[in-house]
C-alpha cells in the first residue's frame, strides 16, 4: 500500500509545484477583485445616499415655494371673506415636510421620501453644505413659529396672517437660494465621489487585465508542456480528418487501420472499414495478385528507416491502379499515396490517402484517342473541362449557326445592292456577338480569332468599294473559326456523354447560375485587361423562367454592357480615389417583375456617367466630325451617337473596346426583343441602362440625366 501511495503523493506534490505560479496568480486575482468589488459596493452605497440627499434638497426648493404660495392664497381668501380648510391642511403638510427634511440635513435621520415612504437621510458634510443648512434654519425657525397660529386656527386672524405673509415675502427668496446652494454643493460632492469611483474602477480594470494576462500566459506555458499526450492525439486526428473528400487513414506497422479514419474511405474502397481492421485483405480483394504482392513489399519498405521516402515515390505500384470491388459494375481507378509519420527518427504510422481518379483516367484515355484527329491547346482543354456543359453546347450551337449565316452573307456580297458599310456593320454585329460570348465562356482561342476578323472588317469598313480578293479573304478567316468550333464540339460531345454516364443523377445548373458564371468570368477578364478593379453583382433569377432565345439575347446584352461599363464607365482606381469613391467600381445587373407581369432588365454602373459635353469633345478630337455640325446637335442626339455603328469615345483600340459596335449590337438585340431602352445617368455618379421585355413595344432610346452634366 505504501509503495503505491508514495508515488501518488510525490505526483501530487509535483503537480502543485508545477502549477504554483498559476495558483498564486489566480488567488491574487480573486483577492484583488474582491477588494475592488467591496470598494465599489461601499462607494455605490454612498452614491445612493447622495442621490437621496440631492433629490430631497431639490424638493426643499419646491416646498419653500409651495409654503409661500399657500400662505398667500390664504391671505387672498381672507381679504375676500373666505376660508378654505384645504389650504390650511396643505400649509401644514408642506411646512412639516420642509421642517423635518431640513432638520434631517442637520442631524440625519428618517424622513418622508419623494414616494411618501420613509428614507434615511444622511447628515450633510462639508463646510458649504453645513453653512447653507444652518443659515436656512435661522430663517426657518421664526418662519415656522409664525406659521403655527395660521395652521392651528380655524378662524383667520388677519394680523397674524399678515405678519407671517410679510415674513414669507421678505425671506422666501433667501430660503430658496440657500436650498439651491445646498443642492449644488451636494451635486458637486456626488460628482467628486463618482469621479473617484471611475478612477478606481479604471485602475482596477487595468490591474485586473494585467493579472489575467499573466495568468493566461503562465497557464498556456504550463499546459503546453504538460499536455503532450493530448496534443499527440489531436495531431493524429488532424492528420486523418484533414479533408472529407479523400479517403484517409493511418496504417500501423502491423498493417492494421488506425482507430480514426475519414468517413469517405468505406465508399471509396467499397468495403466496410472499422478500427484496427487489417488493411491488406481489403487491398487483396481490389487489385490483381501481382499488384498486391508489389504493394505489400512497398509498404513494408516504407516502415523501414533505411530507404528515403522521396526516393520511393516513383516505385509506388498503387499510384493509379485499376480496381473492381464486388459491388462495382465497371472497373474503377484508385490512387493510393503513402506518407510516413515519423517521431524521433522512427516511423510510427503511414498516412494513407486514397482518391477515386476514375473520371480523370477515362477522360485522359478518351482525349488521347482524339489526339490524332486534332491538335487541342492545353489551355483550351482546361477551359472546356471547367465550362458549364449546357452553356457550352448552347454557345457552340449559336456560334455555328451565326458563322454559317455570316458565311452566306459574304458569299453573296458581290450581288448586294446595298452599300458596303451596311454589310460591314451586319458582319460586325454577328462576329462581335460571338466574340463577346467566347470571352464570357473563357474560350480565348475563339475570342482571338473573332478579334482578328474584326480587325480585317475595320479596314474594309473605311472603303467605299470592296474588291473580290478582299471579300474572299473573309470566308477563309471564317473557316479557321469554324474548324475550331467543330473541334470543341467534338470534345464537348465526348465530355458530355462521359459526364452523363458517370453523373446520371446530377442536376444541371440553373440557367441564371450558368449565365451568371459567364458574366462574372467576363467581368474579371476585362477588368484585369483594363487595369481596373470591378465587382459584378447579379440578381437574374428570373432568367430561369424565360425561353432559351430570350435568355441568349439578354446574356449578349449583358456581355456588351459589361464591356462598355468597364472600358468607358468605370474609372481607374487612382481616379476613383481622387473623386472620393471606392477603388473598386461596381456593375449591377438585375431583373425585376412589375405588377403587370412584365420583366425589367437593368444594368447599372457607378462610373463617370454619360456626359454629352465629353462626347462632343471626343467627336471633335477624332477629326471625323465638323465643329458646326457637332455644336448643332442636342444632348439627346449626342448620346444617340453612342449607338451608331463605328462610333466610339475610346482613345485607343484594343480587344475590349474601340470598334464602335458594342452599343449598336445592344440596340439591335433590344429591337429583336421589342423593348424600350431607357438611360439614366449622373455625371461622375452612375449610368443605368434599362428596358422592359415587351413584344409589342417599339424600340426607342430615352435619356434621363438626373443632374445637369458638364
Amino acid at each position: 500500500m505504501s509503495s503505491n501511495s508514495k508515488p501518488n503523493k510525490n505526483q501530487q506534490a509535483g503537480t502543485l509545484n508545477k502549477y504554483r505560479g498559476i495558483i498564486l496568480a489566480v488567488s491574487l486575482f480573486l483577492v484583488f477583485n474582491l477588494a475592488v468589488l467591496g470598494l465599489n459596493f461601499y462607494t455605490s452605497s454612498t452614491l445612493d445616499s447622495d442621490a437621496v440627499s440631492i433629490n430631497l434638497s431639490g424638493r426643499q426648493r419646491m416646498l419653500s415655494q409651495r409654503t409661500a404660495k399657500v400662505l398667500l392664497s390664504i391671505q387672498v381668501d381672507a381679504a375676500q371673506g373666505r376660508f378654505d380648510p384645504k389650504n390650511t391642511e396643505e400649509l401644514k403638510k408642506v411646512s412639516t415636510l420642509f421642517d423635518t427634511t431640513l432638520n434631517g440635513f442637520k442631524t440625519g435621520g428618517t424622513v418622508v421620501g419623494g414616494d411618501e415612504k420613509p428614507v434615511l437621510l444622511q447628515k450633510v458634510s462639508g463646510d458649504a453644505a453645513v453653512k447653507a443648512v444652518d443659515a436656512a434654519l435661522l430663517i426657518w425657525q421664526p418662519y415656522k413659529q409664525l406659521l403655527q397660529p395660521v395652521i392651528q386656527s380655524s378662524v383667520v386672524d388677519e394680523v397674524t396672517l399678515d405678519i407671517a405673509t410679510d415674513y414669507a415675502r421678505a425671506n422666501n427668496l433667501k430660503l430658496l437660494k440657500l436650498m439651491n446652494d445646498l443642492t449644488t454643493q451636494l451635486e458637486q460632492n456626488t460628482k467628486a465621489k463618482a469621479g473617484n469611483l471611475q478612477l478606481i474602477q479604471t485602475i482596477a480594470l487595468v490591474l485586473s487585465l494585467l493579472l489575467f494576462a499573466n495568468i493566461v500566459f503562465n497557464a498556456l506555458r504550463k499546459l503546453r508542456s504538460a499536455d503532450g499526450e493530448i496534443e499527440k492525439a489531436q495531431r493524429e486526428t488532424a492528420e486523418i480528418l484533414n479533408t472529407v473528400k479523400e479517403g484517409l487513414f493511418l496504417l500501423d506497422p502491423e498493417l492494421n487501420i488506425g482507430s480514426q479514419f475519414s468517413s469517405s474511405i468505406g465508399k471509396i474502397l467499397q468495403h466496410e472499414v472499422s478500427a484496427h481492421m487489417p488493411f491488406m485483405p481489403i487491398l487483396e480483394q481490389l487489385v490483381s495478385a501481382e499488384i498486391y504482392t508489389s504493394a505489400k513489399d512497398y509498404i513494408q519498405l516504407l516502415f523501414g528507416n533505411k530507404v528515403k521516402e522521396n526516393l520511393m515515390l516513383s516505385l509506388n505500384p498503387l499510384t493509379q491502379v485499376k480496381v473492381q470491388a464486388k459491388t462495382d459494375t465497371e472497373p474503377r481507378y484508385l490512387s493510393f499515396q503513402f506518407n510516413r509519420v515519423v517521431e524521433d527518427k522512427r516511423v510510427l504510422h503511414l498516412l494513407v490517402t486514397v482518391q477515386d481518379v476514375t473520371e480523370q483516367v477515362t477522360q485522359a484515355e478518351e482525349l488521347a484517342a482524339l489526339k490524332g484527329q486534332s491538335s487541342i491547346n492545353l489551355e483550351l482543354l482546361k477551359k472546356l473541362l471547367q465550362a458549364d456543359t449546357y452553356q457550352l453546347q448552347d454557345f457552340l450551337s449559336h456560334a455555328h449557326d451565326s458563322l454559317e449565316s455570316l458565311n452566306g452573307i459574304l458569299a453573296n456580297a458581290d450581288k448586294r445592292a446595298a452599300n458596303h458599310a451596311d454589310l460591314a456593320n451586319q458582319c460586325f454585329r454577328i462576329i462581335h456577338a460571338i466574340k463577346g460570348e467566347a470571352a464570357a465562356m473563357g474560350l480565348v482561342a475563339i475570342e482571338t480569332l473573332a478579334h482578328e476578323f474584326e480587325e480585317h472588317l475595320v479596314t474594309l469598313r473605311k472603303k467605299d468599294e470592296w474588291d473580290a480578293q478582299e471579300i474572299l479573304s473573309l470566308p477563309v478567316m471564317l473557316s479557321g473559326m469554324l474548324e475550331q468550333i467543330r473541334q470543341i464540339e467534338t470534345i464537348s460531345t465526348v465530355m458530355q456523354a462521359h459526364h452523363q454516364a458517370n453523373n446520371s443523377a446530377a442536376k444541371p445548373p440553373s440557367i441564371s447560375t450558368s449565365v451568371g458564371s459567364n458574366l462574372q468570368r467576363l467581368a474579371e477578364q476585362v477588368s484585369q485587361s483594363q487595369n481596373k478593379k470591378v465587382q459584378l453583382k447579379l440578381e437574374i433569377d428570373l432568367l430561369d423562367q424565360m425561353d432559351t432565345k430570350t435568355v441568349h439575347q439578354l446574356q449578349q446584352i449583358g456581355i456588351q454592357l459589361i464591356r462598355n461599363g468597364i472600358c468607358h464607365g468605370i474609372e481607374s482606381p487612382d481616379i476613383r480615389l481622387a473623386k472620393g469613391k471606392a477603388a473598386h467600381g461596381e456593375i449591377a445587373i438585375f431583373t425585376r417583375m412589375n405588377q403587370e407581369g412584365e420583366v425589367d432588365f437593368i444594368v447599372r454602373d457607378d462610373g463617370q456617367g454619360i456626359v454629352p459635353s465629353r462626347i462632343r469633345t471626343a467627336m471633335l478630337s477624332s477629326g471625323n466630325y465638323a465643329a458646326d455640325a457637332v455644336n448643332q446637335l442636342s444632348d439627346k442626339e449626342i448620346v444617340g451617337k453612342l449607338f451608331e455603328p463605328g462610333f466610339s469615345t475610346a482613345s485607343s483600340t484594343d480587344k475590349d473596346a474601340g470598334r464602335g459596335i458594342g452599343m449598336d449590337l445592344v440596340q439591335s438585340l433590344i429591337s429583336e426583343i421589342g423593348g424600350d431602352l431607357k438611360i439614366d445617368t449622373k455625371a461622375d455618379v452612375f449610368t443605368q441602362f434599362a428596358f422592359r421585355l415587351s413584344k409589342h413595344a417599339k424600340p426607342s432610346i430615352n435619356l434621363n440625366a438626373t443632374e445637369a452634366v458638364v
